[in-house]
């Protein structure tokens, strides 16, 4: 006996992009709310781990933070560290992530299979990402500015 399988197609949430934009937007006003450009803040969560928040970007209605982890220790070789540049939409009050580990612009929905071999559902991935990094910061209260 053969069973067929339909593979499901992913679909995407823009309502569900839109809430998470949201709350990233609010948790990072707290971390960027009076940087000025080209400053930069490190943050250090727990003792190994580093990041810095620069600011690349301002304009009166959006602003573009770069986030970027800071080696403390000598990493693996051909191991990137993370960096995400974010866009805040001031007047939407949204944030997104724009780039991030050298790839331009993120899509919606990647086609499967595709040359690059990014999932479907990337940038829903990468906003994901910095959701849980913001909540990990905010919930631990193991940031510290340095």
């Amino acid at each position: 006996m053969t069973t067929d399988v339909k593979r499901k197609r992913y679909q995407f949430d823009l309502a569900a992009l839109q809430r998470m934009a949201a709350v990233n937007y609010a948790l990072l006003q707290t971390m960027v709310g009076n940087l000025k450009t080209a400053t930069e803040r490190r943050i250090k969560v727990g003792r190994q781990l580093h990041f810095t928040i620069e600011v690349t970007e301002a304009a009166p209605y959006t602003t573009e933070v770069r986030i970027q982890q800071q080696s403390i220790t000598k990493q693996l070789p051909g191991l990137r560290e993370t960096q995400l540049d974010v866009r805040l939409y001031h007047d939407a009050q949204l944030a997104e992530v724009v780039r991030s580990q050298g790839i331009e612009r993120l899509q919606p929905v990647y086609p499967q299979p595709n040359p690059n071999m990014h999932q479907p559902d990337e940038k829903h991935q990468m906003n994901q990402f910095l959701s849980d990094w913001l909540q990990m910061i905010k919930r631990s209260g193991l940031a510290q500015e340095i």
